[in-house]
């Protein structure tokens, strides 16, 4: 049955990008400069899933699993994992933990050493790309106990202290654009919010084509297709009655997703007020949520030219009829000024 899941097609995107040993070499290059001068990048190997033979490591595995061998210290093998994350998760440090162990167990069950029978090094690493800032413990001694002073995280060191990298593509900075490395395209393909950035990802979709690189295509064509009715990025590919059905189906997302979030800020209202007194407390950070998310939305599709003139329409008047009917024009609108005209109606 196809994947029709928004997260489940990204999720397939970034396994067809990281099955490219060049964006594998570009995350070593972008994140581990000085280690990615020690790795040997003709080495570089995808382990496929017939080399995970434990059950265990079966059931908890990553998304992807690459081998690559130093140039010194005997060729000694290193292993790269990778997962691809869109919520942070609470207890990733422990995961990660839990993982290495049991890779290095695998790599002794198929014989991977060194050349005096050493196990490989394990590089985990969690690709992020959620739009909150990551907000869970990257060392699993700080997930064990947060904060912990400096002789209780002695005690902690004796658990090992097992990071991490996290690679947050919302943060990162890409690269010198005058050279192209693959991770730092995801990341300023990833970085794009407004309208005004299409242009550039249009030309970064010409680099894309003209690598010639089957994986690279395919995993940025999928991307390609869940953002070009947000940012409206020219698609030859597409027919016009296609790029219609696909900019209502884009629509009703978002509608849903708004609906969904104020659904969730009553629900945390309701929870955090008290019994007596509070009904208006109530009714104000309703209504805050509904324009937190709107400014959001307007910022997303118009840039900081949108967000201003929203705010302008709230100040006027703000109830829940009047914000859904906003969302619905900020959402269907193509220009700053096509919305304010229509919200002027509203």
């Amino acid at each position: 049955m196809p994947v029709n899941h928004p997260r489940a097609k990204h999720d397939e995107a970034y396994k067809l990008l990281f099955a490219s040993a060049a964006m594998v070499e570009g995350f070593l290059v972008h994140m581990l400069p000085e280690f990615s001068q020690l790795a040997d990048p003709s080495t570089l190997q995808q382990l496929s899933p017939s080399f995970v033979k434990t059950e265990a490591l079966r059931q908890r595995h990553a998304d992807m699993l690459w081998r690559v061998r130093l140039r010194e210290h005997d060729r000694h093998p290193v292993y790269l994992t990778f997962e691809f994350q869109s919520a942070p998760v609470g207890n990733m440090a422990y995961r990660v933990y839990e993982y290495v162990g049991l890779m290095l167990r695998e790599a002794e069950l198929a014989g991977d050493f060194g050349s005096a029978g050493e196990l490989p090094i394990v590089v985990p690493t969690v690709i992020y790309n959620g739009a909150a800032p990551w907000n869970a413990a990257t060392d699993l001694a700080d997930w064990i106990v947060p904060d912990a002073g400096p002789a209780l995280q002695g005690v902690l060191g004796f658990q090992m202290r097992r990071n991490f990298i996290l690679a947050d593509l919302k943060t990162l900075r890409p690269a010198d654009p005058s050279w192209y490395n693959w991770f730092s395209v995801l990341i300023e393909w990833e970085s794009a919010r407004w309208a005004r950035d299409a242009a550039r990802l249009g030309e970064l979709w010409q680099v894309v084509l003209d690598s010639g690189d089957e994986g690279i295509v395919r995993g940025f064509r999928t991307l390609r297709q869940q953002i070009s009715p947000w940012l409206r990025m020219a698609d030859a590919e597409l027919g016009e009655a296609e790029a219609r059905e696909r900019r209502k189906k884009m629509i009703r997302h978002e509608e849903t997703w708004l609906a969904e979030n104020l659904r969730k800020r009553d629900e945390e209202l309701r929870q955090e007020g008290r019994q007596e007194g509070r009904q208006e407390g109530r009714r104000e950070g309703r209504q805050e949520g509904r324009r937190s998310l709107l400014r959001q939305l307007a910022l997303q599709q118009f840039g900081p030219d949108g967000a201003a003139e929203l705010t302008k329409l709230l100040a006027e008047r703000s109830d829940s009829d009047r914000d859904g009917a906003l969302a619905r024009a900020i959402i269907e609108c193509e220009t700053v000024a096509e919305f304010v005209a229509r919200a002027r109606k509203i």
